[in-house]
């Protein structure tokens, strides 16, 4: 029986996603260090002038760069896990393997690597020329288009929807029997849409410069919560069906356990393991929400009082 341990070309990893994270990473940490030196530069002009809490812009954002940056290296070793020989290869035999590998890159890769705000910083990380280079071969025109897709994308209907969509379809049992025959639609069909309708969802949750935020707290609520509405539907359906769903797992193997049983674990996974990312974000958010209702009042008579102080006389 050949090891589960390594592909079929001996690599305990896919070459090309090894080449991939080096890359990222690289270009990442190099636009990062630009970023980190400007923030510690700042922090030592107003070294003087700290504010009543003690700490300076400067210094708020050299940390808040710090946990970006700890957050896409997370990013990218979830990725390198999800995308090993032993998950993927165990994906093709057990459903609740695959359902591991499919939470694994939606609701814990997408998050990080979406608190990792890496626009910026890979943009940064680009040799000059590339920049300019690509200024001049993408016309300013083409960049508004661009920019306009991406805006209309990261309306919070539209991104949930897509997350929704995109988790549905690629569980429709022909889709996802077709992934699983074929390693092209499977990685760059099935994985890549997660990954895309995931990243997208995820902004709308996660603060991700130079991405604004396109709702308040309670949008941002409501967003959480119909995702995690639909996973419960979703997994319910895998869960309490009679007969297995999808047929290349009917006809596996599957160790001590049934197909059957082997679709039961992956849903209650998916049901219970899966929901842990959305009812974190979902505290955190409750959370800032009720203290800024509570701070709220108190505000309010400062900024009447600044107001009058200032405001000239007729």
């Amino acid at each position: 029986m050949p090891s589960i341990w390594v592909d079929a070309s001996g690599w305990p990893v896919p070459p090309q996603v090894l080449l991939a994270c080096l890359i990222a990473e690289i270009l990442y940490f190099r636009g990062w260090d630009i970023l980190v030196k400007g923030a510690r530069a700042k922090q030592a002009r107003t070294r003087n002038a700290r504010t009543l809490t003690g700490a300076t812009a400067g210094e708020r954002q050299s940390k808040a760069w710090l946990w970006r940056g700890a957050s896409f290296s997370s990013a990218l070793f979830v990725f390198l896990i999800a995308s090993s020989a032993p998950v993927d290869i165990l994906a093709g035999r057990l459903f609740w393997v695959h359902m591991v590998q499919h939470l694994l890159i939606m609701n814990v890769m997408a998050p990080l690597l979406v608190a990792g705000a890496p626009v910026i910083p890979l943009w940064l990380g680009l040799p000059r020329q590339v920049r300019k280079l690509f200024k001049v071969c993408v016309r300013l025109r083409v960049r508004r288009i661009l920019y306009r897709l991406v805006g209309w994308l990261r309306q919070p209907a539209i991104s949930c929807g897509l997350f929704i969509a995109g988790l549905w379809v690629w569980h429709w049992p022909t889709l996802y029997d077709l992934a699983l025959t074929n390693a092209i639609i499977h990685n760059w069909g099935e994985h890549a849409t997660f990954l895309v309708v995931s990243i997208l969802f995820w902004t709308q949750v996660i603060p991700s410069q130079p991405l604004r935020m396109r709702t308040g707290y309670l949008g941002r609520i409501g967003c959480v919560l119909v995702i995690v509405a639909q996973n419960v539907v979703l997994s319910a359906i895998l869960g309490f069906a009679q007969t297995p769903l999808y047929a290349p797992y009917a006809h596996l193997a599957a160790g001590p356990l049934s197909a059957l049983q082997d679709q039961q674990l992956g849903a209650g996974i998916m049901w219970t393991f899966g929901d842990v990312p959305f009812g974190v974000s979902l505290a955190a958010l409750l959370h800032r929400w009720l203290g800024s209702v509570m701070d709220e009042p108190e505000a309010t008579p400062a900024r009447e009082k600044t107001a009058g102080v200032i405001e000239p006389r007729s």
